[in-house]
């Protein structure tokens, strides 16, 4: 059985400031996209999609446990 000591805790703030931080990414390239097809889909599509996307690559970000720019650009935003 693992110690207690040896867990990592589950840090919600850093992993809510990295999802932002995606979202946000996202929410704007698509809304690029959006715009450059004349808006034929609707825009809650693309958010949607943002949101998935978003939550993945955070997932995956916080499970390799590194810290690279990805925490200095979501710091220095929120």
């Amino acid at each position: 059985m693992p110690d207690k000591k040896h867990r990592k805790k589950f840090n919600t703030k850093r992993y809510l400031k990295i999802f932002a931080t995606y979202f946000l990414l996202f929410t704007a390239l698509f809304g690029m996209i959006d715009y450059y097809i004349y808006m034929e889909f609707n825009f809650l599509y693309f958010i949607i999609l943002a949101i998935l996307i978003a939550a993945l690559i955070t997932w995956i970000y916080v499970k390799k446990g590194k810290k690279d720019h990805v925490d200095d650009v979501a710091n220095e935003i929120f």
